[in-house]
């Protein structure tokens, strides 16, 4: 501290001044850019995912009925009647995954297993979703292997109609 004093009475007036300014001005520097600007990035940052997100959830509010909608007839999706093991067959084979369905084998009146080889992986996976959303059928197990060529696969799929 004594060196710093002795440094400091050294100076000219004028010295003494300018040397103080320039402390100033690098401490105003280093405010601005290690606390001010962050602080300023951050909150235009929380206004923009605010705007998003008040954005998201207009759509959502307006997208929600139809969803309601949608989802009544899942309930009655079995009314036709047809077993698990007769609406899993038939909605493959109609669907683009028909051609790799090796075997649909039933576990019980609600649970069946079935078997693909070579199928497309996004055929399968629009098969499954609609089958979830329009039957009301869950897949519990699924094993998926990659087969010969781009985005095909082999599966073994456990699947259960819910009852509820």
């Amino acid at each position: 501290m004594r060196a710093w004093q002795a440094f400091w009475h050294g100076l000219t007036p004028r010295d003494q001044r300018v040397l103080l300014i320039g402390i100033v001005f690098v401490a105003l520097v280093l405010f601005w850019l290690g606390a001010w600007e962050p602080l300023r990035k951050a909150r235009d940052d929380a206004r923009v995912r605010l705007a998003a997100s008040t954005t998201d959830l207009a759509m959502m509010r307006e997208l929600a009925p139809q969803l309601r909608a949608l989802a009544a007839p899942v309930t009655a999706a079995n009314a036709d009647g047809r077993s698990l093991l007769v609406l899993v067959d038939s909605s493959a084979r109609a669907s683009q995954v028909g051609d790799g369905l090796l075997r649909v084998e039933p576990i019980a009146s609600d649970q069946v297993r079935v078997s693909f080889e070579n199928v497309g992986f996004d055929a399968l996976a629009e098969w499954l979703s609609g089958l979830e959303s329009g039957h009301a059928v869950q897949v519990r197990e699924l094993s998926i292997n990659r087969a010969a060529g781009v985005g095909r696969v082999d599966a073994r799929i456990f699947l259960q109609r819910d009852r509820g």
